[in-house]
């Protein structure tokens, strides 16, 4: 039973191989085949691009929320019993260590501070957010958007006075790199006016944070305030996959409300996530899932439309060849066998020929970045690409799959087709 299976097979798989898609010897290019080959490797390529590009949409955009919002922030922490929060936060040896007795924390804290300030020139003032970092900072995507000058090494002295503004701020205040400006500081109820320098200018495409944050050296804004080197007014932890922000987040959050009830903190550390800072931007970002799974359901029913129909036709086209099949013996399963494998065929071949043109296009547009995007709506400059293999694998095995189930249908029309009639059919 086993072997005669077997046998069944190749014999229906060479059938099939054998069989021609055209209706006739000279017909190269069957109009039903060919409508369906196109159908399928039109669908493949939509839905292959339609998937790169909001993958690469995502990450970059998720990567510039974090690179303005850290992945987790530890906030100034407040008296538990009053409800009194502190003005800073102190990155001290017990904060550390209950930080690190969490298992997904694995980089370093970096201590960050923020300053309200005005710049002011001598026409014209804007107000910003000073933002500076510690030396566990990883500035690449601060770096990543300067557009002008440098952004300062703040581990030296002399870039103490240096700082780095956005393309907005300089458009509104006419400022260049290496202009003087002076900067207003509002802290313990006075007023702190600073001369600096421009060093850098970025641009991010992300507008909402552009038109508010500067960068300084962490140094520079602790004197403004009068503070050690160990104080600041955030502690961030970076370095963690966007699947377990939130549940790091709540560990930690828990590790340290444990930890004052213990005895080893005096007061209560907030921990707040880039996923509840970022949260418009991140629902946001959802809302192309819902967008991505319109167009692969409007793909997929054109491509197994078009295998159908076309199976139809070749079933049509081939009635006198099955009439001499069931006249020589052959089964309705083995005649369905040889109808499915030749749509499988068309299907495999657009699928090819899909997946060559979808991902020549998507490595162009990686490559070259041809295709440019409204800075202004889309927070980026051309239409990103992130080419990722097993999606691209999991996708095409489910056409296959589906192809399969759906080309099945009119596989078994065959069966009723009657071999005494078929033989005279033109």
């Amino acid at each position: 039973m086993f072997f005669s299976n077997i046998y069944s097979m190749k014999a229906t798989l060479w059938i099939a191989n054998r069989l021609r898609l055209s209706a006739s010897a000279g017909d190269n290019n069957p109009t039903g085949a060919l409508i369906a080959v196109i159908g399928v490797a039109l669908a493949i390529v939509v839905m292959e691009i339609t998937l790169c590009v909001v993958s690469g949409f995502k990450t970059q955009i998720q990567n510039k929320i974090i690179g303005f919002d850290a992945q987790i922030t530890i906030g100034r922490p407040y008296d538990y019993m009053t409800g009194e929060q502190e003005d800073f936060v102190s990155l001290n040896d017990a904060l550390i260590s209950s930080i690190n007795e969490i298992n997904n924390v694995k980089a370093r804290p970096s201590l960050s501070l923020t300053l309200p300030a005005m710049l002011k020139t001598d026409t014209d003032f804007s107000g910003t957010l000073f933002l500076a970092h510690d030396g566990a900072h990883d500035l690449s995507f601060e770096k990543t958007n300067i557009v002008e000058g440098i952004f300062p090494d703040y581990i030296n002295d002399e870039s103490e006075n240096e700082i780095v503004i956005s393309r907005a701020i300089a458009n509104n205040l006419k400022l260049n790199v290496g202009d003087k400006v002076f900067v207003f500081f509002f802290t313990d109820n006075s007023l702190k006016s600073r001369k600096v320098s421009i060093a850098g200018i970025y641009d991010s495409n992300m507008a909402e944070y552009d038109k508010m944050i500067c960068y300084s050296s962490l140094p520079f804004l602790q004197k403004v305030v009068s503070v050690d080197s160990l104080t600041g007014t955030h502690i961030e932890l970076s370095g963690f996959c966007i699947d377990d922000i939130n549940e790091t987040g709540q560990r930690l959050q828990e590790k340290l409300s444990l930890s004052v009830q213990n005895g080893e903190l005096d007061k209560l550390y907030p921990v707040t996530t880039v996923m509840q800072s970022g949260a418009i931007y991140f629902n946001w970002l959802s809302l192309l899932d819902t967008n991505v799974i319109v167009i692969f359901i409007l793909m997929l029913a054109v491509a197994l439309f078009t295998l159908v129909s076309s199976l139809f036709l070749i079933i049509l086209d081939r009635i006198p060849t099955i009439g001499l099949l069931k006249s020589l013996g052959a089964s309705n399963r083995m005649l369905s066998e040889i109808f499915l494998n030749m749509g499988l065929k068309l299907a495999i071949r657009g699928i090819l020929i899909g997946n060559a043109i979808g991902l020549m296009v998507c490595v162009i547009q990686q490559c070259t970045g041809i295709i440019k995007l409204d800075p202004q709506m889309y927070y980026l400059t051309e239409v990103p690409v992130k080419i990722e293999l097993l999606p691209l694998i999991i996708l095409n095995a489910f056409v296959i799959v589906l192809s399969a189930l759906i080309l099945y249908i009119p596989s078994r029309s065959v069966a009723g087709i009657d071999p005494t009639e078929t033989i005279r059919y033109e």
